[in-house]
């Protein structure tokens, strides 16, 4: 169990590219592979502001489609089964069998009932596998004292498994660089421009209407198909005549 990330985490920048260790090709973003080489949602920038997160296959992602990710919370509302001392940055949560440090890159809510502080939201460092009570290690020291008549809620980390499906409650994460199968490790666009398969035939854009949204197919879908569908974002390339691929994605900064 780690007291801080074991694997690299730090946003990297233009010009550095991120190590594959595929071969002579430096491939850097545009590679697949199963060995972990970042945390779970590292990100890449280019020069010209594009965005790029590290994410986990759950199932095969494709590069001319969207992936997402359907993760539940790994714990709900539960009372924290030890107290924690103010100004730690470990506590202790019944959390069942897990693999170490698979956690790490998640969040967890925690609950003061003393309401000194409210409610505290931190990121997840490091991880224990034990199958009853995990220790948990936070980004942050804790401002107050918890006890146990406190309680947590932790949620997965939306890049961890990803994948591409008909799933119509999935958060849409980003766009693979290349085609991943279930357990290749790779990096996805999730902001700039962009080109994504059309999910049904869009069309020309309407007069001072141009923003889509993802839907279940994984493809682009018009506002007014998907009313309340997660933001895509906005045509860049056609004009009255014509539909153009190129959007500018806006899935994560």
């Amino acid at each position: 169990m780690s007291k801080h990330f074991t694997k690299p985490f730090n946003p990297i920048g233009w010009p550095a590219l991120p190590h594959d260790y595929t071969g002579d090709n430096l491939l850097g973003i545009y590679t697949a592979e199963t060995t972990q080489r970042f945390v779970y949602g590292t990100r890449f920038t280019t020069w010209d502001g594009r965005v790029f997160k590290y994410y986990n296959a759950g199932a095969s992602c494709y590069s001319y489609h969207s992936c997402g990710s359907n993760e539940v919370a790994c714990v709900g509302y539960t009372a924290l089964p030890v107290g924690a001392a103010a100004g730690q940055n470990k506590i202790t949560v019944t959390l069942g069998s897990r693999t170490e440090d698979d956690l790490a890159g998640s969040y967890i809510m925690l609950y003061d009932d003393s309401s000194t502080d409210g409610n505290l939201n931190f990121g997840i460092i490091g991880n224990g596998d034990t199958d009853t009570t995990t220790e948990i290690y936070l980004d942050a020291n804790l401002p107050v004292a918890l006890t146990t008549s406190d309680a947590c809620e932790c949620f997965e980390n939306p890049y961890r498994e990803c994948r591409e499906t008909t799933d119509s409650y999935m958060f849409w994460t980003g766009v693979p660089m290349v085609n991943t199968t279930v357990g290749q490790k790779g990096w996805q666009q999730t902001w700039g421009p962009c080109v994504i398969s059309g999910g049904e035939d869009v069309g020309a854009p309407a007069a001072d209407s141009r923003l889509l949204v993802f839907g279940s197919n994984a493809g682009l879908y018009k506002v007014a198909t998907k009313v309340s569908g997660q933001i895509a974002g906005s045509i860049v390339t056609g004009s009255s005549a014509a539909y153009g691929p190129l959007i500018m994605l806006m899935c994560s900064t």
